[in-house]
Parts: C-alpha cells; sequence; structure tokens
C-alpha cells in the first residue's frame, strides 16, 4: 500500500492479523464474469445440481452445469446466450440465441431441477433470478447461499440478477460488488483491516 508513511505492516499493528486491499480494478470484462462466478456462489450452485438425484443418474458432473465448457453448454452461442453480428465498418451487434434462447445450456441440463417444496427451478432460472428473490428461494435455502446473499443484500445489491454480466455494473456497483465478495469469504483469525482504494468512486451521494 503506496502513501506518505511508511507501508501499512499488519505485523507491526497490534490486534491486526491481516490486511485486506480493495482495489479499482475491473471485476470482470466479458459477459461470461457476472455476480454469482464473481463471488465463488455459482461454483456452489453448480455442485448443488450435480448432486441432485436427476444429476447423477443422468452421469452429470459440476462442469456440465459450467456455461464455459462444452459439456452442457449451448453449442450455437457457446454458453454465452447471445450471437454477435459483425456488421462492415460498424460496431458488431449482439442478438439473442435462437437455439438456447438466451439460457445458455442445453434441454438435458435445462432439465434438471434444484428441488423445493415450491417446486424446483433449472439452472438458468436460478441466474435469471434477483439477489432478493434468490433469499427467499427454497432452491437457495443452504447456509452457504445464505452467507453470500446477505452480504450482497448488505451492500445494497439486491436490485441484481445473479447472471448480471460483469460490464454492465457500474462503477458503484463492481466496488459493492468487491466488499460483498470479501464479506462472504470465509472469516480469517483475528482483527483484520480493509483498505478501501477511493471507496467513494462511482458511488452516488446519499
Amino acid at each position: 500500500l503506496r502513501g506518505s508513511g511508511p507501508p501499512v505492516s499488519a505485523a507491526k499493528r497490534p490486534g491486526v492479523r491481516w490486511v485486506q486491499h480493495v482495489t479499482q480494478a475491473p471485476i470482470g470484462r466479458t459477459r461470461r464474469s457476472n455476480l454469482a462466478t464473481y463471488t465463488g456462489l455459482f461454483d456452489h450452485i453448480r455442485r448443488c445440481f450435480a448432486q441432485t438425484p436427476a444429476a447423477v443418474s443422468a452421469g452429470l458432473d459440476d462442469a456440465s452445469f459450467s456455461f464455459n465448457t462444452g459439456s452442457g453448454r449451448c453449442a450455437a452461442c457457446e454458453g454465452a446466450g447471445v450471437l454477435s453480428v459483425d456488421l462492415h465498418y460498424l460496431p458488431s451487434i449482439q442478438t439473442t440465441c435462437p437455439t438456447c434462447a438466451g439460457h445458455r445450456y442445453q434441454p438435458h441440463i435445462l432439465a434438471i431441477s434444484l428441488g423445493g417444496v415450491s417446486g424446483g427451478v433449472s439452472i438458468a432460472a436460478v441466474l435469471a433470478m434477483t439477489v432478493a428473490e434468490a433469499r427467499v428461494s427454497d432452491a437457495l435455502a443452504d447456509a452457504r447461499s445464505q452467507h453470500t446473499l446477505d452480504c450482497l443484500v448488505a451492500v445494497g445489491l439486491d436490485y441484481l440478477t445473479l447472471g448480471q454480466p460483469a460490464p454492465t455494473l457500474s462503477g458503484g456497483e463492481s466496488q459493492r460488488l468487491k466488499l460483498a465478495r470479501l464479506l462472504a469469504k470465509t472469516p480469517r483469525k483475528g482483527t483484520g483491516l480493509v483498505v478501501l482504494d477511493e471507496p467513494t468512486s462511482g458511488v452516488d451521494l446519499p
């Protein structure tokens, strides 16, 4: 950490066991990076889908529910959910993939549901949920999911969808998402110090 004085050292600060620096670095430059992938929640969601009886019976694993691999993603759009149309002398445009209707996955993956007393939901439906909707969904009622969702709500991002592409977030939303990911991590031992690089950058005044 740079400043007018000597670097901050956790070892030289009584009671401070660790220091975490939250920078202004972009959180993702492609549509494949989203709210769920950035916080690590999507890895957990994929594991939950892979452990359902229907997925086990079909021989599906965690990777089958990733839109970044070839086993379960839509072959037409390669899991992007959109197709890019190149226009001569003009910027390319993106249209919803007609094969998967923007759902990113092949039909046999979308047929797998994560259950609940109110009925199961597909992985595409989970990604389409807002954080607020996910918090009250039976499909994401486990403690791990709820902890991450609670952190997102705490920083005021309850209105965003879990599949919200990172490049579409504003500067303030990106900063709050970084803070939510930090809060959602497994707590470290001892007291820590979080240093925010320009914490008000991109954040509207109250």
